[in-house]
């Protein structure tokens, strides 16, 4: 990724939704050294609670008012934190390189990663999110390694005959 993508120290990251979903992604920014990250949320107060919360742990931590505007900042990590829906993501959020994320797993191809891949993105479906977790989740729990190929071969079969 690092040929297509700036380092996460030198980028701008754009969070989807303001729920639980966003706190753990705004986490997840801070654990590796994202700067700047623009909110979007339908509800731009709970947008602005996240930002109050989470502000001192960026650089900027900012609430955008539309994916439109956002767009100006040219994020280069997207991350959907939303259930998947009919929202309206403009091509010009995807005018450089990057990464979208969407954490929904239904459907497997949300508005989101299919703008982003329409656009030459790479995108990281939600089912994959969960096979991570369910990996990282065994491990910590038995403290032996995860046949981790085969949970994420069990997972996408079942998950891609019923969806």
């Amino acid at each position: 990724l690092s040929a297509h993508t700036p380092a996460f120290t030198e980028s701008v990251a754009l969070v989807i939704g303001a729920g639980g979903t966003a706190r753990a992604a705004l986490f997840a920014l801070h654990t590796l050294r994202v700067p700047h990250v623009l909110i979007y949320n339908r509800t731009q107060e709970r947008a602005q609670t996240l930002c109050d919360e989470f502000g001192s742990l960026f650089s900027t931590l900012s609430v955008t008012d539309s994916l439109d505007a956002a767009s100006s900042k040219q994020p280069t990590y997207i991350v959907g934190t939303i259930p998947a829906s009919d929202l309206c993501v403009p091509d010009s959020l995807f005018n450089v390189r990057g990464v979208a994320l969407d954490m929904a797993y239904k459907p497997k191809w949300t508005p989101l990663l299919e703008s982003a891949s329409r656009r030459s993105w790479h995108t990281v479906h939600g089912v994959s999110v969960l096979i991570e977790q369910g990996i990282h989740q065994m491990e910590k729990w038995t403290r032996a390694v995860a046949p981790a190929r085969a949970m994420g071969d069990a997972v996408l079969a079942k998950y891609n005959s019923e969806f």
